[in-house]
């Protein structure tokens, strides 16, 4: 099973329901991949492109994390498409490259590798990047491609730090190229911070209506459960259904990556079990899971401040001052909770902090949108209150900062 890193072949599971529907809204639109970390958006959009090709088009993973400035951006693009690729995909165009243009209803083929539709070229003359800009829309706009752009809001978050009117000029001439009419290609945009709210903190929201947003969410229990089993089976362990639950249970939020963690760590602290007792003493069958396997494998990753401490890292990276002290009082006081505190309770335990009630409610809604973008914490539920997703991660807070 992978941990953390993207998951193919038989460590994809499920997602079937997804893949579905993001092939259906890619038919007519672009799309944004939201939802917060440690759900698998990177994964499922990995399986789409290993789809792609039975769909009629070619797909790249362009991850552009760790990318800075509009050229390199660009230039990232372009590097996964290059132009002997293309041309050698546009010669082997098919049925199911006609299935493709038949689904967009935009294009008709015009003989062997031939497509019709027009292009209407979009980038800002004033930019150092336009020729380039330019250049990749001509050679894109009307091939069957799917761009896949991984991380594109943490890519957009340090470019609108450094260089706002650059980062505007980009969003606007991917806006201009994606409505242009007659195209072919299709973009993906995922991340793992909000791109929505991001957008509209610089009053850019109207830079991405027309792309259909489409939230990834948690692992139903049925799925998580059968996810469980049959990874433990495949790995040589025995699991019960209602230990396989229970991992679920402990578990709290569906995401794969913390099923996964916890799993691991259960197959480890049987592994131990084992080697410390005769393999039938107790009536427990050599290598089956059990619920004290799940109670310490818990323990040990609460113990383990290396599987945590990212998450702290990146509240301080992304946060200082006011903000940071907000955030840490926040989730201090939901890890004493666990299910969770209204924004009433919450904005009373920030007085100290903020005397003024109206700045205060203020910082108070940006730092929950913030939390709930990386994965921390929920949505405000029907009851108005709001708590961790993952009791792991909520446990692990209150041991080390409570």
């Amino acid at each position: 099973m992978k941990l953390g890193a993207i998951a193919t072949g038989i460590d994809f599971y499920d997602r079937k329901t997804e893949c579905s529907d993001l092939w259906g809204y890619l038919e007519n639109d672009h799309v944004v991949a939201s939802g917060p970390r440690r759900l698998g958006k990177s994964s499922i959009v990995n399986r789409l492109r290993e789809e792609a090709a039975a769909k009629g088009l070619l797909a790249q993973h362009v991850d552009v994390q760790g990318i800075e400035g509009a050229q390199a951006f660009i230039d990232e693009i372009s590097s996964h498409f290059p132009d002997d690729s293309i041309m050698g995909y546009l010669s082997s165009l098919g049925d199911t490259a006609k299935q493709w243009f038949s689904a967009v209803k935009k294009f008709e083929l015009k003989g062997p590798g031939g497509v019709g539709g027009g292009i209407e070229l979009q980038a800002n003359a004033g930019q150092p990047w336009h020729r380039s800009a330019t250049a990749l829309q001509a050679r894109l706009t009307a091939v069957p491609v799917l761009i896949f752009i991984d991380e594109f809001s943490v890519f957009l978050q340090k470019l609108l730090a450094s260089n706002q009117k650059e980062a505007e000029a980009l969003l606007a001439w991917l806006r201009a190229w994606r409505v242009t009419p007659g195209v072919a290609c299709r973009f993906l945009f995922t991340g793992s911070i909000g791109l929505n709210a991001l957008l509209e903190k610089y009053g850019l929201s109207a830079q991405f209506n027309d792309c259909y947003e489409y939230p990834i969410g948690p692992f139903k229990v049925n799925a998580a459960c059968d996810m469980v089993s049959a990874f433990a089976q495949r790995d040589g362990w025995f699991i019960n259904t209602a230990t396989a639950s229970y991992v679920c249970e402990r578990v709290g939020w569906l995401s794969p990556f913390y099923l996964c963690l916890l799993l691991d760590e259960t197959t480890k602290a049987a592994r131990d079990r084992l080697d410390e007792t005769p393999p039938l003493s107790q009536g427990v069958p050599t290598r089956e899971l059990t619920r004290d396997d799940v109670d310490s494998a818990y323990e040990r990753l609460l113990s383990a401040r290396s599987r945590f401490v990212h998450w702290e890292q990146r509240i301080h990276r992304d946060l200082a001052g006011a903000d940071l002290a907000f955030a840490n009082l926040v989730l201090t006081a939901l890890a004493k909770n666990e299910t969770g505190l209204t924004q009433r309770q919450l904005h009373a335990r920030l007085a100290k902090l903020e005397p003024d009630p109206d700045p205060r409610a203020a910082r108070l809604q940006t730092i929950l949108g913030k939390l709930q973008e990386e994965g921390y914490t929920s949505p405000v539920d029907a009851s108005g209150r709001v708590k961790f997703l993952s009791f792991l991660l909520r446990d692990y807070w209150g041991r080390n900062h409570v």
